[in-house]
């Protein structure tokens, strides 16, 4: 790794972590002003501590732009399938996530997993249908 690597890894991870602290905190501000069950300051400390090291880790994913070398002896409906189906799961785990933390957030019913499914399927389906027209 040379000095400009290093110095854009580290660029990054400051960055996450600010960024991390900032969603932590606003995280724990919403969850301490819409829940009722505990008081104000140890709702906020607790969602803004478990909160805090997946902000961080998903805004340093979103920030890596690390070239990754692509298999030749895939078939090119190989590699859209591949690509589709690994797109639709980052965007299904963000839903699921997103879910999730907004039900314990703001105290409401879960969302049923068939819908995440569904979800799912037709994400992977729709992006199958745009790599094959855009590049077939």
């Amino acid at each position: 790794m040379n000095t400009t690597d290093s110095t854009r890894t580290t660029t990054r991870w400051v960055i996450a972590v600010v960024a991390g602290l900032v969603g932590a905190t606003l995280v724990g501000a919403v969850a301490a002003w819409a829940r009722t069950d505990a008081s104000d300051a140890v709702t906020f400390t607790v969602f803004a501590a478990m909160s805090l090291p997946f902000v961080v880790a998903l805004v340093a994913i979103a920030l890596d732009r690390t070239p990754y070398p692509e298999r030749d002896e895939d078939s090119i409906e190989s590699q859209w399938t591949t690509r589709a189906s690994s797109s639709a799961f980052y965007d299904t785990m963000i839903a699921m996530g997103l879910a999730t933390f907004a039900t314990s957030v703001l105290d409401t019913a879960a969302v049923p997993v068939w819908v995440f499914l569904v979800l799912g399927l037709a994400d992977m389906s729709t992006r199958l249908v745009v790599l094959q027209r855009r590049e077939g």
